[in-house]
Parts: C-alpha cells; sequence; structure tokens
C-alpha cells in the first residue's frame, strides 16, 4: 500500500531573516509565489515583506517581529508547497504546528491566501497591541523536569511537547531568563526562541475574542485536503474559530499526534518549514524499524535547489 504523504507547517520559532532566499534566487515558481504573497501583504504591513527578509540583515540577526514573521512565514511555506506541488509531491494529509495550522488551511483552500495573510497580521497586531511581553525556551530534557524543578518553572507554562527529550515553555521575560539560568546549572541544554508574545498560554487570552472575529469574518470553508490536528485530536472536521483559537492557544502536542498517526500505518512526513526541525522532530520519534521516513526541505545552512531535487529522487526513486 502506497505511504501517504503529509506536509508539515512549522510555526513561531523557525523563522530567520534570508530564509528561503536561495530558492527565490534560483527558482522561478518559488519566486513568482513569493513576489505574488509580497503585493498581498505590503499594504497589511506597510513594507516590503521580500525587502524585509532578503535585504539587509543576516542569518544569525534574531527575527522577532511578529508583524513580519507571521506573514513571512506562511508566505515561505505556502510559496515551497507550490514548489513541491510543481515536481510531483502531492500531500494526501496537511499537519500545521501553531501558527502552521493557519498555513494547512490556506494550503488546503479552507481559507484563501489573502485572508490568510491578513489573518496572521491581525493577530500579530492584537498580540503587539493587546497581550504582555513574553519569550519562549525550547529545552532538550523530558518535560518531567517540569515536576522535578518546579521552583525554577514559577510563572512558566508549557507550550508544546514535541519528542521525549524535548519541549518548550513559554512565560515572562524574566521567568524565561531565571529558568535558563537554572537549567544551565543543571546542565540542561536551552534556547531562547525568536519569539516575543506567549502563545499556547494563559498570556494571550486578552485577545481571544477579537481573534475569534477575524475568523469568523473569514468563515473558513472545508480543507480540500485532510488536516491533521497538532493538539492530538486527529482530523480536523470544522475549521472554525475556536480551532483556530485553540491552535494558537493551548499546548501543541506534536509528539502525541505523531504517536497516533503511526498507529495506523506508515507515512512520508515532509517538513515544508523553513528551518527542518519538525522533520527532526519526527525523527526522533520514529522507531529504528519504522517503515516511515521524515525529510527536511528548508534550513538555515542553504543548498535549499539541491534538498528539493534530492527529496524529489528519494520520493520517486525509492518508491517509499
Amino acid at each position: 500500500m502506497k505511504k501517504q504523504v503529509i506536509f508539515m507547517f512549522s510555526g513561531q520559532g523557525s523563522q530567520y531573516y534570508q530564509m528561503g532566499k536561495e530558492l527565490y534566487e534560483g527558482h522561478a515558481q518559488f519566486r513568482y509565489w513569493m513576489d505574488h504573497c509580497n503585493e498581498m501583504v505590503s499594504p497589511m504591513i506597510q513594507a516590503s515583506l521580500l525587502d524585509i527578509l532578503y535585504k539587509g540583515k543576516g542569518k544569525s540577526e534574531p527575527f522577532d517581529n511578529i508583524l513580519y514573521t507571521n506573514p513571512a512565514l506562511l508566505s515561505i511555506e505556502y510559496s515551497l508547497s507550490k514548489v513541491l506541488n510543481e515536481v510531483g509531491i502531492q500531500p494526501d494529509l496537511l499537519m500545521g504546528y501553531s501558527l502552521g495550522e493557519i498555513v494547512a488551511s490556506v494550503v488546503g483552500g479552507s481559507i484563501s491566501l489573502e485572508d490568510g495573510l491578513q489573518l496572521v497580521v491581525d493577530i500579530a497586531r492584537l498580540a503587539e497591541d493587546g497581550t504582555p511581553p513574553a519569550s519562549m525556551l525550547a529545552i532538550m530534557a523530558s518535560k518531567t523536569i517540569m515536576t522535578e524543578f518546579s521552583e525554577l518553572f514559577h510563572n512558566c507554562w508549557l507550550a508544546g511537547a514535541n519528542f521525549p527529550a524535548h519541549f518548550v515553555v513559554s512565560g515572562p521575560p524574566n521567568a524565561i531568563q531565571h529558568l535558563q539560568q537554572g537549567l544551565n546549572k543543571e546542565n540542561i541544554t536551552s534556547q531562547i526562541l525568536p519569539v516575543r508574545h506567549g502563545f499556547h498560554t494563559a498570556l494571550i487570552d486578552p485577545i481571544e475574542e477579537m481573534c475569534k472575529q477575524k475568523v469568523r469574518k473569514i468563515n473558513p470553508s472545508t480543507s480540500e485536503i485532510p488536516i491533521i490536528s497538532s493538539l492530538g485530536a486527529g482530523v480536523i472536521d470544522e475549521l472554525n474559530a475556536d480551532y483556530l483559537w485553540n491552535a494558537i492557544r493551548n499546548p501543541v502536542n506534536f509528539e502525541h499526534t505523531i504517536e497516533g498517526l503511526l498507529q495506523t500505518g506508515d507515512y512520508i512526513f515532509i517538513d515544508v518549514g523553513p528551518s527542518g526541525t519538525l522533520a527532526t522532530f519526527v525523527k526522533y520519534i520514529l522507531s529504528s524499524d519504522s517503515g516511515s521516513i521524515s525529510f527536511p526541505v528548508l534550513s538555515p545552512f542553504g543548498r535549499d535547489l539541491t534538498a528539493i531535487e534530492r527529496l524529489k529522487d528519494s520520493l520517486f526513486s525509492n518508491a517509499c
């Protein structure tokens, strides 16, 4: 039986300046869709998204202005999905991580590209104006340490469970700084993510109703491609305001979602995000004898054109 292909779309934290630049300069289809997205979103943000991405700042500088990162992630991931379609790679299922759930909705046709861009810009403005500053910390350990070192995690919330030795927490900047210092003393590796808002926690509750109103205004339709919920809830039956709010408010349960899928068969997981992080998460979840395969496409290290050719060759020559 042919393995089903799952496109995975990452969210906040996976972005960086210059992402997709090699493709933009060397792949006509990617450039066409990025230009198309830029034409739509530039009036919304009063700036050229392409200039922000590709002119000036380097990959190592933090890209954390949500007014720009939200539409940048949607534009990159949507454009990359179009490139994959062009070379004959079609998804049977879609799955988004946090903001990536909105990208999945656009790719699946539940929300139009223009409405999706407007929605992520609106969410960015609501978060900027209506939520307190926050930080996110990725921790390379079992989330059981939240109980073991409970005092360190005071005023921090679980934002995402990615695989058995990787999770993300969010909280006020001083609480996250205190937590990271404490983890360093315990020789536990962690990394601050380029995110300045407390998504997936109570810190964004003040904007709940306003976010839902923005989604209701769009009135999403049924997706043409089934969408798997990264909240661990299986296939999404109805993509409505309540669900999309939960996708950015509740903790992401990526680990549980993937484990649940693997119980139903073998899959080809393709990370359509800019950094390949979701593909890495999947690899850590897969057992050594699994028939499933996980592929990144883009990465901060470049060679994006080569990666697409390698992916195409792997899928079609090995008949995985």
